[in-house]
């Protein structure tokens, strides 16, 4: 479903690179022979990066043990673990990649999700990534579903199973980056239903989404995955955002 689109789109995003200077989205400098589409080296270099000490299941960082949220309330999954901060040039890749349809940074973003792979995350122990899925309209509109371009470019390095279609956004939301912080937790409350039990039964799952903000959307999939009984489900997101509204 997502091939044509594309195509399409690549034939576009190639067309404006002549029509418009082409200048780094951050720092406004003029763009050489740079490795990263939209972006110049030192901006991508500057990407901030989450390293440990971070709690054990949720991954907020410069936390030991359990942060107190998840000590309170237990969040379903195992462990959540993020690359970097929704900031500078990550947030603008992650813009451009999903709002303006620059799908030629699906591959340095994929490369920078699994150069900086969680050193407690094992690829391997997974029986597929499950990218978060977003309503069959929004994907008409868009053309691709960021996280299963995210996906498959991992599956491509790894060899690990990308599973699409045992959860489906089964309600078309408001998206949620156009809400505050409490009216995304009431917004997705129901937004997604489980399509194929038998593939998620017994299963080690990575659940895979492009930033967390307030983790009302990762938290909504994974309580939904669990009525399936699988054994483990854990999460990754490619950026998470400094100060959640």
């Amino acid at each position: 479903m997502q091939g044509r689109p594309n195509i399409l789109q690549q034939t576009i995003e190639t067309a404006l690179t002549f029509l418009y200077p082409a200048q780094c989205r951050v720092c406004k400098e003029a763009l050489g022979l740079e490795s990263v589409p939209y972006m110049c080296d030192r901006c991508w270099q500057n990407i901030h990066f989450i390293q440990p000490p971070w709690c054990e299941m949720c991954g907020i960082p410069n936390i030991i043990g359990k942060c107190d949220a998840c000590a309170v309330n237990d969040p379903r999954y195992g462990k959540l673990r993020t690359i970097a901060y929704y900031e500078t040039a990550l947030q603008q890749a992650i813009h451009l990649f999903k709002f303006e349809k620059r799908i030629s940074l699906a591959k340095p973003l994929t490369q920078l999700t699994i150069k900086h792979f969680p050193n407690d995350c094992d690829i391997d122990e997974y029986d597929f990534i499950l990218p978060i899925p977003i309503h069959k309209k929004r994907l008409r509109e868009r053309g691709f579903n960021q996280a299963t371009l995210l996906a498959k470019g991992i599956a491509k390095t790894t060899g690990v199973q990308v599973v699409t279609d045992a959860l489906v956004r089964y309600r078309n939301t408001s998206p949620q980056s156009s809400l505050d912080r409490e009216a995304r937790q009431t917004n997705i409350i129901g937004a997604f239903e489980l399509q194929k039990k038998e593939v998620v039964q017994n299963k080690r799952i990575l659940v895979l989404d492009d930033v967390y903000t307030t983790g009302a959307t990762v938290r909504e999939a994974v309580k939904v995955l669990w009525n399936a009984d699988p054994v483990e489900i854990d999460v990754l997101t490619l950026a998470r955002a400094l100060d959640p509204e």
